[in-house]
Formats: structure tokens, C-alpha cells, sequence
């Protein structure tokens, strides 16, 4: 989602694998990568996206050969610093991708309008 607002607290389950929530002061994802070792998952900043990529070879299980590969794009929303992006795997295979949100708390206030004397185009 690209135009998700501030307003309320935000939790979107994109699928059984992926979560993504929004608030006032952070966002966060989550990705289940259980299938994958820490050295195998990357998280990269591009601009106004953040991709999480995990891979492994061929491997044997109890079934046979299999091999895994995931490549995941989110849009950064308005309000995150993409520098301050953090992510960490937890102990049960989840990656969490965490960047703080800063929006401008400017309380609402009425402008008063002047009138000028003079008129704004002036003719010749």
C-alpha cells in the first residue's frame, strides 16, 4: 500500500508469511525466513524501497532436493528515514525490517488573512 495515513495504528497480514504495520511511530516488517540461514537473507535500501532477498542452493531433505529463493519489494512510507532502517532474525526464523516514523506534530491553527491595499498584478 502506498497512501497508508497516520492516523490509526496499521496492520496489514500481506500473506502467512509476510506482515507488514504502520503507526504514528514506526514501521515494521515481518517475514517468516525459517528455511533460511542469516547469511543467506540480504536486506537492501533502493531508493524508496526496501528488498529482502533469501536464497539457498540445492539441498537434501527428507523428501529429496530442494532448493528456496524469495525476492520481496516494499515502498518505504512517507515519514521513514531510509537511513535509520534496521532489521534482525529472531531466534524462530522471523526477520523483522524496523524504521522509525517521523511525522511533524503541528497542531492545527487558523491563518488570518490580511487585506492589502494595493492590487497583486499591476497594470500598464
Amino acid at each position: 500500500p502506498e497512501n497508508l495515513t497516520a492516523t490509526t495504528s496499521l496492520s496489514l497480514c500481506v500473506s502467512h508469511l509476510s506482515q507488514l504495520n504502520l503507526d504514528k511511530d514506526k514501521f515494521e516488517i515481518h517475514l517468516d525466513v525459517k528455511h533460511f540461514s542469516p547469511e543467506e537473507i540480504r536486506v537492501k535500501v533502493l531508493g524508496d524501497f526496501i528488498e529482502v532477498q533469501a536464497q539457498h542452493e540445492e539441498r537434501q531433505d527428507e523428501h529429496g532436493y530442494i532448493s528456496r529463493e524469495f525476492h520481496r519489494k516494499y515502498r518505504i512510507p512517507a515519514g521513514v528515514d531510509p537511513t535509520l532502517i534496521t532489521s534482525s532474525l529472531s531466534a524462530d526464523g522471523v526477520l523483522t525490517v524496523t524504521g522509525p516514523r517521523k511525522l511533524s506534530d503541528v497542531p492545527e491553527r487558523s491563518v488570518p488573512v490580511f487585506r492589502e491595499e494595493k492590487p497583486a498584478a499591476s497594470e500598464k
